[in-house]
């Protein structure tokens, strides 16, 4: 243990006891979109460290082309490696921005196993739906330099803990359910593929080779962060009119951090039960860009019965 790990200030050190489960397991750590601040990837991995995982750091994630995390060639072959590490148990990005949706048509499928996640929200969405599509394992939740900002008020660090202890426990293999509030629509139970992520990322996907389609029933979840109104109505209006509507079973919000809402959550109801008129519209999920953001597997078939949303794990790597 290093002196930089013994010293972890109180809050990153209850992080690390939330990981200490995972101890001994290995883990990539990747950054296939923005570029990553060195203080934040050093905090992380002293974390990481003090939880006592194996934590692989990827050979270009420090480095930085533009505002992205170095070249897309680079990033890919962070990408490629870290699945290909021997007994590694998943691949954790780093953090999000924008980058992930020049990685998709590159990615050799054959060298990425179906049974090692890959967790990441955010810009990470577009390589959700990627490994959706091609049957590999996705997990939404905290990118890992959330170890790094654990919060400045006894609520935020509570939150943060919670989301950590989540991908945990997913990881773990241990099933949970997420309680929602109705909004609008009927309250008969459904059910559906979990799809979804960060709105205004989906939205952009719409009309390429990496956009969101629903081949089944679907269950869509959503989330977005410093949006003024109208433009989550734009990214909504596009998402919604290029997916297979006939397939959406549900519309669940989590957070929308610092969007600009006349009304709050009611401006988000109006926005959404007006666009998908004839679809239930749930809210509260624990997902958002802030510190609450509990992960779920991307792609589980799962079902919304008395306003709560079942959530199944991933199945383990081997």
């Amino acid at each position: 243990m290093t002196s930089e790990t013994r010293e972890l200030s109180a809050p990153l050190a209850r992080l690390a006891d939330v990981l200490r489960p995972l101890a001994g397991q290995r883990i990539a750590l990747i950054a296939p979109a923005g570029g990553v601040k060195n203080d934040r990837i050093d905090t992380a991995l002293a974390v990481l460290e003090a939880a006592g995982i194996n934590a692989h750091l990827g050979a270009h994630a420090r480095d930085h082309h533009r505002y992205l995390a170095g070249t897309a060639e680079a990033r890919l072959a962070d990408l490629h490696a870290a699945f290909e590490l021997p007994d590694v148990a998943a691949v954790w990005c780093l953090r999000g921005g924008y980058g992930s949706a020049h990685l998709v048509e590159h990615i050799d499928w054959s060298r990425i196993p179906n049974h090692i996640p890959l967790v990441g929200f955010s810009d990470i969405t577009v390589l959700l739906e990627a490994f959706r599509q091609r049957g590999r394992c996705a997990i939404h939740g905290p990118v890992v330099t959330q170890l790094a900002i654990p919060g400045d008020t006894a609520q935020e660090q509570n939150q943060r803990v919670a989301s950590m202890a989540s991908l945990v426990h997913l990881l773990q293999g241990q099933a949970s359910e997420w309680p929602l509030t109705h909004m609008a629509g009927t309250t008969s139970p459904v059910s559906g593929q979990l799809v979804g992520g960060n709105l205004t990322t989906l939205a952009s996907m719409a009309g390429t080779t990496a956009a969101l389609r629903l081949e089944t029933a679907s269950i869509l979840l959503l989330e977005d962060v410093g949006e003024a109104e109208f433009r989550l109505e734009r990214s909504f209006q596009q998402l919604i009119g290029s997916i297979e509507r006939d397939r959406l079973r549900a519309v669940c919000l989590g957070g929308f951090n610092n969007c600009d809402l006349a009304d709050g959550t009611r401006s988000l109801t109006a926005i959404f039960a007006e666009r998908a008129a004839d679809v239930p519209l749930y809210a509260g999920l624990p997902m958002s860009h802030g510190h609450e953001n509990s992960a779920w597997r991307y792609g589980n078939w799962t079902s919304i019965d008395a306003s709560k949303l079942g959530l199944k794990a991933p199945p383990q790597a081997r």
